[in-house]
């Protein structure tokens, strides 16, 4: 096993484990002909959920461990644990948490530091880490590399050509030497992560492919460490491994941490982060034919190109603190700096060796789920559709581990036999101690609070994140503590909570209470409190928190951890009618609060929110409800927006943009309007820009049809209209009544 490190001083550290074998249990009724290709098999004082005593096996290889599992499950043998990798469960055994502390022999070596089998226990550290940005750039037909341009410590472009070398341009005679080169400024730059724009799927991939087929070592890794780029197990995605460095896809963190784009093209991010643009900011064969053009006739600009990619790249990775964003979730859950989501195995990392200790092993990870079960929702009353004044948001502050902090719940409490136990109001008891589960929850919300304290916005974060997930994964299938019941139980408790919450509320103050929603409360205070509202906003949050801690501890005998805070207060709020209905559109609503004379607008759920819709949607609602808050006139806003579409002068705001879910092929019964635009193009995109025209949905890159603006009159317009004035008891119909000749077709 071969760990490697960056110690304080930073110098590169290589760590050899060879005391370790990997191992997992089985039952002591096993036959002793099935477990041949183990090292030892011993017992161990650890028992399974069900209480039957365990045996260890250990093995000389994983690969032998690989084998005798297959085997085992080929004859239907109980195994545990034999799912998890032998260095995860060598670092989880030792609580290490992203930094840790070897103690033993040294050996120093070219700059480089080695250990073998060294003392090894996780401590709290922030380290200082490198960062490289690397971009290729390819010639398309043969797939060969033109060039790759590095933004780390140096700035470095190699480009195969010939010319007099300028910083940051490196000519080099041929493909092979360009990758040569590169490799060597690599190791000469020596960073600790290295990034890029789908760097794994494409750069790193294309580069082990031309290594291959130039007869080329693809030596990436610290102590000369070959890469390896390879397909996951599913076979959904490409894997890279560089021995020492960690390699980070920068769109792919970007949607983990929760970074909303319309689209994750880097042109598109940073015009809308940085708000820069490139200077080839074409798409699909013409920016192709574009990038080769400049390749043939100006290799110097050609080579400044490549280069702003990666500088573009660094410069988001920076703008949105990934890095230690990645530190701090490394730090709580034990996941390597570049493996982005993996709440299950997070799970697994902080929970197991707790089981241990608690002298108990856990069953393998179902290898193919069962069909999916329903499981209940968070609670969520009916929104009343109307125009408040001065609405109040209350917030459970992580309901969802606080319950099951108040109430123990946890996957081996469950199972534990115990006189000492805590029933909470969805029926299952739970075992008060261990409390393996409530422990970590409890943990990681006292590190949230102290990292709130210590201003570190980046682990207040991420513990939030990892917290919220552990809720999914007990309702997920795949995980090897999967409960229905368990997620159940955690849902129905939200729900009687927040049940209750609203019926103290409505029965404590004169205050009613028009949504709610799994763990927040909008209460209605009305005209006349635009200065009070915070006061009271606390006061209520106060008195609920006061009144749930009583109630659990006199009716379940449980320590309440449950914290409502005041949230936000709107002086202005919308919730829409659902179209055609009587009732409140759900999860729809629009905020509004003064931020000194400015009205300022949160729109949630509704079209203004939502990528799907036009940017003329998008602005006429806005506005709209804007007009309504500030009690401006909308009738001539209105008629003025239908006649500039209907008069083309508003064209530049029409364009839909989709993002294709599935191959095009792919779309049999139903063919939604972008895929119809996108059947159109020679290379369908992944994100589709279309039109409808009076010859239906047509792509930018070939419209050729008059717009319908028919249409969008009637399926932007009016439903975005009808949905806020049915509320002041006007209609759009009504208010363009007599405009019929704005509407003929062009």
């Amino acid at each position: 096993m071969d760990l490697f490190a960056v110690n304080s001083e930073r110098e590169p550290v290589h760590i050899i484990v060879t005391d370790f074998r990997p191992l997992f249990f089985t039952l002591p009724s096993v036959p002793s002909e099935h477990t041949r290709v183990a090292a030892e098999r011993k017992p161990l004082p650890l028992k399974t959920f069900n209480g039957t005593s365990v045996d260890c096996l250990y093995f000389s290889t994983h690969s032998a461990l690989k084998e005798c599992a297959r085997n085992f499950y080929s004859a239907s043998l109980p195994v545990f644990e034999s799912d998890i990798h032998p260095v995860d469960r060598f670092l989880m055994e030792r609580s290490v948490l992203g930094g840790f502390e070897a103690t033993g022999a040294t050996l120093r070596s070219g700059g480089n530091v080695r250990m073998v089998n060294p003392r090894i226990r996780g401590i709290e550290m922030t380290p200082k880490l490198t960062v490289l940005s690397l971009d290729i750039e390819t010639n398309v037909k043969s797939g060969s590399l033109y060039s790759i341009a590095c933004a780390g410590k140096v700035e470095v472009v190699f480009i195969v050509g010939s010319g007099i070398d300028r910083p940051p341009v490196v000519y080099c005679r041929d493909e092979k030497t360009v990758i040569g080169r590169f490799l060597l400024h690599l190791r000469d730059e020596d960073p600790d992560v290295v990034i890029g724009w789908n760097v794994i799927d494409f750069d790193l991939k294309t580069i082990a492919e031309r290594c291959r087929a130039l007869g080329i070592p693809f030596i990436a890794g610290r102590d000369n460490g070959v890469a390896a780029v390879f397909s996951s197990r599913t076979g959904n995605r490409t894997v890279a491994r560089v021995d020492g460095r960690a390699i980070i896809d920068v769109p792919a963190l970007l949607r983990a941490y929760y970074h909303s784009f319309e689209e994750y093209s880097l042109n598109h991010v940073a015009a809308t982060l940085l708000k820069k643009t490139k200077d080839i900011t074409l798409s699909g064969v013409e920016k192709i034919a574009a990038i080769d053009r400049l390749y043939s006739t100006d290799k110097e600009a050609f080579a400044q190109y490549n280069l702003q990619d990666a500088l573009l790249t660094r410069e988001i990775f920076e703008r949105t603190e990934m890095l230690p964003n990645a530190i701090e979730r490394s730090r709580r859950s034990g996941r390597l700096l570049d493996r982005s989501g993996g709440s299950i195995a997070a799970f697994d990392y902080l929970y197991l060796p707790r089981l241990h200790r608690s002298g108990y092993v856990a069953p393998d990870a179902p290898g193919s789920p069962a069909t999916e079960v329903a499981l209940p929702g968070g609670y969520v009353i009916e929104p009343k559709p109307g125009i408040y004044d001065n609405v109040l948001v209350l917030d459970f502050r992580s309901l969802y581990p606080s319950i099951i902090m108040s109430f123990l719940i946890d996957p081996l409490g469950r199972r534990l036999p115990s006189d000492e136990r805590i029933r909470g109001p969805a029926g299952p008891s739970f075992a008060r101690a261990p409390a393996i589960l409530p422990g970590i929850i409890g943990e990681l919300l006292e590190a949230r609070n102290e990292a709130k304290r210590n201003n570190n916005p980046h682990l207040s974060q991420a513990i939030k994140i990892l917290m919220n997930s552990f809720y999914g994964v007990l309702g997920a299938r795949n995980c090897r503590f999967f409960s229905a019941e368990l997620a159940s139980t955690i849902t129905q408790t939200g729900q009687y909570i927040l049940k209750n919450s609203i019926e103290l509320i409505v029965k404590s103050t004169t205050y009613p209470v028009i949504y709610g929603d799994t763990d927040s409360l909008f209460v209605l205070l009305g005209p006349g409190h635009d200065h009070d509202a915070d006061a009271i906003g606390h006061d209520i949050a106060r008195r609920v928190t006061e009144w749930l801690e009583g109630h659990l501890a006199g009716k379940f005998n449980a320590a309440s951890a449950l914290l409502l805070q005041f949230e936000t207060h709107y002086r202005f709020f919308l919730i829409p009618a659902v179209r055609g209905g009587e009732y409140g559109s759900k999860k729809h609503y629009c905020g509004g609060s003064y931020l000194g004379n400015d009205l300022k607008l949160y729109f949630k759920g509704m079209e203004s929110a939502r990528s799907d819709w036009t940017d003329l949607a998008k602005e006429f609602q806005r506005e709209l409800v804007r007009r309504i808050f500030a009690k401006e006139p909308v009738d001539s806003y209105i008629l003025q927006t239908v006649s500039d579409v209907a008069g083309g002068r508003a064209d530049g705001k029409l364009l839909y943009k989709k993002r294709m879910r599935k191959r095009i092929d792919e779309y049999t019964q139903s063919i939604p309007p972008h895929v119809q635009a996108a059947k159109l193009l020679d290379r369908p995109p992944h994100l589709v820009r279309y039109y409808i025209t009076i010859d239906g949905p047509q792509p930018v890159e070939k419209l050729d049809a008059p717009i319908d603006y028919r249409h969008y009159i009637d399926c932007q317009l009016q439903p975005i209209a009808d949905s806020v004035l049915e509320l002041t008891g006007k209609s759009f119909a009504r208010i363009i009544s007599g405009q019929q000749d704005l509407f003929g077709r062009p």
